[in-house]
């Protein structure tokens, strides 16, 4: 019987031949070979791991969830250089 699972997490950065993924509910980050990695994945990507009796056998780029998180990141600096975060709301 296969144990099959799918991990979400987004790469934190790239050692040598290596991807760091940080993944959701996991304290320690995990070291993916870069081979198995999408090539246009960079750091900051989203991705789904798919993973078979303990072992990777699949990454897939969460181009949705990349775009999401590179949405929410811009936003907050624009309103940074806006000075926004200066001003109380009360």
């Amino acid at each position: 019987m296969n144990d099959k699972e799918t991990l979400k997490g987004v790469i934190d950065r790239f050692e040598g031949e290596w991807a760091v993924i940080e993944l959701d509910g996991e304290s320690e980050p995990r070291n993916v070979s870069r081979k198995l990695v999408p090539r246009r994945a960079k750091e900051g990507s989203y991705i789904q791991l798919e993973i078979e009796d303990g072992k990777i056998i699949q990454v897939q780029l969460d181009a949705d969830a990349t775009e999401v998180a590179q949405k929410r990141i811009q936003d907050k600096l624009d309103r940074l250089r806006r000075g926004e975060h200066l001003h109380d709301d009360d």
